[in-house]
């Protein structure tokens, strides 16, 4: 009987042992973060962080009439991982605010929500210490649509998508930091990503970064 209790629990453990997918660090990224060491951060910045959702916004230009710098911090295929990696470069130039947006990377790689909400926490954690003036938003991870999207990697994670803001508006509302649900701009009845307003069912077409700006400024977050 000992023999099998001991087997059972083996197997449990085994169960419950999950494979981290944390890499990051792939030839894009590292070309990005090159680029970003050869060009400071302009003190008092509002800075748009994130992987290649937020890369692809014309940031600079939509808020062009901003009084603060305006810097985008996005990389093309990062995840919760890379981007702490890449906060202490980012928090020396003490920013006037962050607006993180990620996640669907993580879901693509399967992360568990608890790691990704952990990374979340430690992003935040580490900009309250490092530049405690900073204002954090935390942006919710945006839907997908599954019916536009060819990666094999990408079916069946839209259902997880409001699972993960869930968790991620928990998080914000235990560090007392805003969280912006984005959502409801870009989604249809259905919760996927607009037909219209995406190329290929995962990215934004460059008249939705209007959109997201405008949302920003109606709701006094810019």
């Amino acid at each position: 009987m000992i023999g099998v209790a001991l087997m059972c629990a083996a197997s449990v453990k085994a169960q419950q042992t999950v494979k981290i997918d944390s890499n990051y660090a792939n030839s894009y990224y590292q070309q990005r973060v090159e680029y970003f060491n050869q060009m400071s951060i302009p003190k008092n910045a509002i800075i748009f962080l994130g992987n290649s959702i937020t890369e692809r916004g014309e940031w600079q230009e939509i808020l062009s009439g901003s009084p603060y710098p305006i810097i985008n911090r996005g990389v093309g295929g990062d995840n919760s991982f890379g981007i702490l990696a890449r906060m202490d470069r980012i928090l020396k130039a003490k920013p006037h605010s962050i607006f993180l947006m990620d996640g669907i990377n993580d879901l693509f790689r399967k992360l568990p929500n608890e790691v990704s909400v952990n990374n979340y926490r430690r992003i935040v954690r580490l900009i309250k210490l490092k530049s405690p003036k900073t204002k954090i938003y935390i942006e919710s991870a945006l839907p997908i649509n599954e019916e536009m999207t060819k990666e094999p990697y990408t079916k069946g994670r839209n259902k997880l998508v409001p699972l993960l803001n869930e968790k991620i508006k928990a998080m914000a509302l235990e560090e007392q930091i805003t969280y912006i649900n984005i959502c409801p701009v870009f989604q249809d009845e259905a919760g996927n990503l607009k037909k219209e307003i995406t190329p290929d069912g995962v990215h934004l077409k460059a008249s939705a970064y209007m959109d997201w700006v405008a949302y920003l400024k109606a709701q006094k977050y810019l």
